[in-house]
């Protein structure tokens, strides 16, 4: 729209009523809000940073008091060597009996009664041994991946799962589970993973920390978003205060409009109150266009009201002299202003739906060429 248009607008309502109502225009409080609202996010921001910092900080051990969380005496470290033992002698004495039977019973096949029961045993011992050697092998395996993984931690009481899957060459799931094992079996004594299986933490105090500092969060989060829908509803209720004084002030043209249906500016009227309202229901529908037409309803509409209510007072005179003739004049012409004016605001606010409409059209068309159903088609 035109800023010069209105800027004329203005400068001829107030040279021709020089008492003008004084424009309601809740901008400014708008302006208000935002202001406290900005403060008071920069606030949240700035406190959630520390505690982000106090995170990062976390209670941080020295290598002395961290071993202190960690078992001197890892699961699978012993059970592993004897599963094995175990397993590896069992595998070979009973994969030798298996194999000296397999070749006693080929060549002097019925000599050994009950063979197949026998094979049947022998075959089941060696199945529990090579298990046992399997599991010696799984336990001893855990064992190398814990002492990695103690090397990775160093210092820290904490670190991302994500680092140390890295520095292990693990897949993240593979080492949260391998993590979560360790702990049951109470390899870490005190250690913890937060519910994102994000971080790692070595001890209670720190996994403390982090439930409190988790909870601070949520409260901020919570007010945050109680900030929000005050801010949502205050809002909603500006539109809905700016959109009753808007309807309250095309009644108010209506109600001078009827007074005067003899006179030529009704017609005028009658298309101001009808640009106007389709303002409103355009705002309605789309309330994100409400500062758009602020200033149309809180300062151009009440100057206009005051204008034709002047019309109707110098209009009532029994005497219509030269002065009251000329001013009525300039009051016409300044509703001629005012309908332009307004015509191009109501064609500003169909932008973004023509836009959408084009892009519609657009893509139609790409669609109906891609299947060959174009106009250009059909002509070859």
């Amino acid at each position: 729209m035109d800023k010069k248009d209105f800027s004329n607008l203005e400068d001829q309502i107030m040279s021709t009523v020089s008492n003008a109502l004084k424009a309601i225009d809740l901008a400014n409080f708008k302006k208000d809000v935002n202001d406290k609202t900005e403060d008071t996010l920069n606030q949240f921001k700035s406190k959630l940073n520390e505690y982000s910092e106090k995170y990062m900080g976390l209670n941080k051990k020295s290598k002395n008091n961290i071993s202190t969380y960690i078992s001197k005496r890892p699961a699978g470290s012993i059970s592993g060597i004897l599963y094995i033992l175990f397993g590896a002698s069992g595998s070979l004495v009973f994969g030798s009996s298996v194999l000296i039977f397999l070749i006693v019973n080929t060549f002097f096949s019925g000599i050994i009664l009950g063979s197949n029961i026998i094979l049947g045993v022998l075959f089941l011992f060696l199945a529990v041994s090579v298990g046992l050697l399997l599991r010696g092998i799984n336990l001893r395996k855990r064992v190398k991946r814990f002492k990695k993984y103690v090397r990775f931690i160093d210092d820290n009481s904490y670190f991302l799962i994500k680092d140390l899957a890295k520095f292990a060459k693990e897949k993240e799931s593979f080492v949260v589970k391998d993590l979560s094992k360790m702990i049951d079996l109470g390899m870490f004594l005190e250690g913890h993973i937060d519910e994102e299986k994000t971080y790692f933490m070595l001890s209670d105090e720190v996994y403390g920390d982090y439930l409190n500092l988790k909870k601070q969060q949520m409260v901020k989060e919570s007010n945050n978003e109680k900030l929000n829908e005050e801010i949502e509803n205050l809002e909603k209720e500006e539109i809905e205060s700016t959109i009753k004084i808007g309807r309250n002030y095309i009644e108010q043209i209506k109600s001078i409009r009827n007074d005067l249906y003899k006179e030529e500016i009704a017609i005028k009227l009658d298309k101001l109150g009808n640009i106007s309202n389709q303002i409103l229901i355009q705002v309605e529908k789309n309330p994100k266009k409400i500062q758009e037409v602020n200033k149309f309803i809180n300062h151009y509409l009440p100057i206009t009201i005051k204008l034709i209510s002047s019309y109707k007072d110098i209009n009532n005179q029994l005497v219509q002299g030269e002065n009251i003739e000329s001013a009525k004049s300039e009051i016409e012409k300044s509703i001629d202003l005012i309908n332009s004016a307004f015509e191009n605001l109501l064609d500003d606010l169909f932008e973004d739906v023509v836009l959408d409409i084009s892009t519609d059209i657009s893509v139609l068309k790409t669609l109906f060429k891609q299947e060959g159903l174009a106009e250009d088609d059909f002509k070859k």
